[in-house]
């Protein structure tokens, strides 16, 4: 709670020098959380006093709200900080696959290529799993074509112990789509249980909504592999605030952070392989 009380008063502040900056804008309010522009589209000014709803700007900075109606009060719990294991002391192999490469650029929006996400992601949470103690190895590490069957053939024949495609999600019906999405390739798997673990730590981490998980049979990169497989999806490229989030090197830190953090926890808790 107190970095609550610290980051409020010190957005009051930011905050009355935005007023003062903007002018005859008095409409526009633009607010700034850690670094990361927050979706600030319920804000407004009336009688020269910026409305900013609590729970906004709370959970903006990952804290928990709820309302009780019966004591019309507000319970605001701040976020468990991160924390990864200094070691990892099993003999795991992890395979990460950043999506798409080469000729493929997955989705565009604002000039910003989902490949050239998923690799700077991918990259990230490898170098923190590997300071961690795991081996990895990915697919690609650069621009370049890597074909479907190519990626669970790499990780089939180095027998490794799990495989991770890590992509950006787009919408091209709802331009308001937001959150993280995983998937496997069904249920009651381990599969589907690793999906689970990252879906948990990629929200912790980030603090973003929840988009759900799901069955995806018809994925080569899940149906193909031999060894406990899942599809993380980062955010949604297609909707303009999450775009802005998805660029921010903070915010892709944030999203490699929770991909480790889940291959982590799933290596500790694994103790077929993993011991």
């Amino acid at each position: 709670m107190k970095r609550f009380y610290t980051l409020l008063f010190t957005f009051g502040m930011m905050l009355v020098l935005a007023l003062t900056a903007s002018g005859a804008n008095r409409n526009a309010v633009g607010i700034v959380v850690d670094g990361i522009p927050m979706n600030a589209s319920s804000a407004y000014i009336t009688d020269g006093i910026t409305m900013v709803p609590l729970r906004d700007l709370a959970e903006a900075m990952g804290c928990e709200v709820v309302w009780d109606p019966d004591t019309r009060t507000v319970h605001i719990t701040s976020p468990a900080p991160v924390v990864v294991e200094p070691e990892y002391t099993g003999s795991a192999l992890v395979v990460l696959d950043p999506g798409h490469g080469g000729s493929f650029d997955g989705a565009e929006y604002g000039g910003v290529k989902e490949k050239d996400l998923n690799l700077s992601i991918a990259t990230q949470a490898a170098a923190i799993l590997e300071e961690a103690g795991v081996t990895v190895l990915m697919t690609r590490t650069g621009d370049q074509d890597v074909d479907l069957y190519e990626r669970t053939d790499f990780a089939n024949n180095l027998d490794a112990t799990l495989f991770v495609s890590v992509h950006c999600n787009a919408n091209t019906e709802h331009d308001d789509a937001l959150g993280i999405y995983t998937c496997a390739y069904s249920e009651g798997t381990e599969g589907w249980r690793l999906a689970q673990i990252l879906h948990s730590t990629m929200r912790t981490a980030t603090g973003a909504p929840d988009f759900g998980m799901e069955e995806r049979p018809n994925l080569a990169v899940l149906r193909t592999s031999l060894m406990p497989a899942a599809l993380v999806e980062c955010g949604f490229m297609s909707t303009p605030s999450e775009l802005d989030l998805l660029i921010q090197p903070e915010y892709q830190a944030k999203l490699a952070q929770g991909i480790a953090n889940g291959v982590l926890a799933y290596l500790r808790t694994d103790g077929s392989r993993a011991a």
